[in-house]
């Protein structure tokens, strides 16, 4: 399996007895690629007993990563932070305008601030000691036949960000996986992303978990050209599911809510008007997030702990 196309020399894998948390965007909050390298440790690295938590949220950018670090973040008391960040930074909409002074100045601005923002959420978690991994944005997959049209200069724009995150990890002397590298050489000989161009499908998310891993120097399993990648094993999925309900709570909370020091009873309420009055308009996703919300934001806590009493419980075999 080809290693990530730039690798920091020295980085290897998880140390045993690591708790790892992944910060991101949607990409990361679909629990997919997080979840294989979590499958992967806990049948590979079986010893090393390496304990994950999935930070990542819809929407989210490094802006929502910054606000939710103390509530969810810093309580895992993670070793390692795995962060990749930068799709949603890029306010990538202002594509859809024709090229203009003022979209560029839109653009530099929204780049200027990401630069400031990840730098900011790398020096608070590692003045916490905490060890990072940064992650190049997976490209936008601009030149991808999917049936929708794509954003024109979407991929030029994510580069950008990629090439800052290099840059930073370089700074740092921290690990990096190259992401935008190594999905930019395979995406257009393999299906790896669904139609908006923007989020891996599950073979997609297989190549993510691959890259990591290899970029650890450790041996991924195969993944065979033409054919679906072996499935997650069923033994994660009542995390996977406790974590997808807590990734919701986030997701509308960060994209619908937008004011996380609101008390839960004014989130609630305002989450139970946005589904009366059928707010959503064409968006139905927001509609199924806002409906689970309402479900599950009042078992919060409970499912937090389950969250991580079944990490604990993967991570050492029990």
């Amino acid at each position: 399996v080809p290693p990530a196309a730039e690798v920091i020399p020295d980085m290897q894998r998880f140390s045993d007895g690591a708790r790892v948390v992944f910060i991101g965007d949607s990409i990361t909050a679909a629990n997919n690629f997080v979840a294989r390298v979590f499958d992967y440790y806990r049948t590979e690295l079986a010893s090393a007993h390496v304990t994950f938590k999935n930070s990542g949220v819809s929407g989210g950018s490094t802006r929502s990563a910054l606000d939710y670090l103390e509530p969810d973040v810093f309580p895992f008391e993670p070793t390692d932070a795995v962060i990749m960040l930068g799709v949603n930074d890029s306010n990538r909409t202002l594509l859809e305008q024709p090229d203009s002074a003022e979209r560029r100045a839109g653009l530099d601005r929204a780049y200027d601030t990401y630069r400031i923002k990840f730098r900011e959420l790398c020096d608070k978690l590692t003045e916490r000691g905490i060890k990072l991994t940064l992650c190049t944005p997976a490209p936008y997959a601009e030149f991808l036949s999917t049936g929708q049209p794509p954003l024109v200069g979407g991929h030029a724009l994510i580069l950008r960000y990629a090439e800052y995150v290099r840059a930073l990890a370089r700074e740092l002397g921290c690990g990096l996986v190259d992401y935008h590298a190594r999905m930019s050489e395979l995406y257009l000989d393999e299906p790896l992303y669904n139609a908006d161009h923007v989020h891996p499908n599950d073979l997609g998310h297989a190549r993510m978990a691959e890259c990591l891993l290899a970029a650890q120097g450790l041996t991924p399993r195969e993944l065979v050209l033409g054919q679906q990648p072996e499935p997650i094993s069923p033994e994660l999925a009542g995390w996977r599911e406790a974590t997808a309900k807590i990734r919701t709570i986030y997701a509308v909370e960060w994209m619908i809510v937008k004011n996380y020091a609101l008390p839960d009873a004014d989130k609630l309420a305002l989450v139970r008007d946005y589904v009366d009055g059928k707010k959503w308009g064409d968006f139905l996703y927001f509609e199924g997030i806002s409906k689970a919300y309402l479900v599950d934001k009042r078992n919060e806590r409970q499912i937090v702990e389950y969250i991580d009493r079944e990490a604990e419980r993967l991570a050492n075999n029990m």
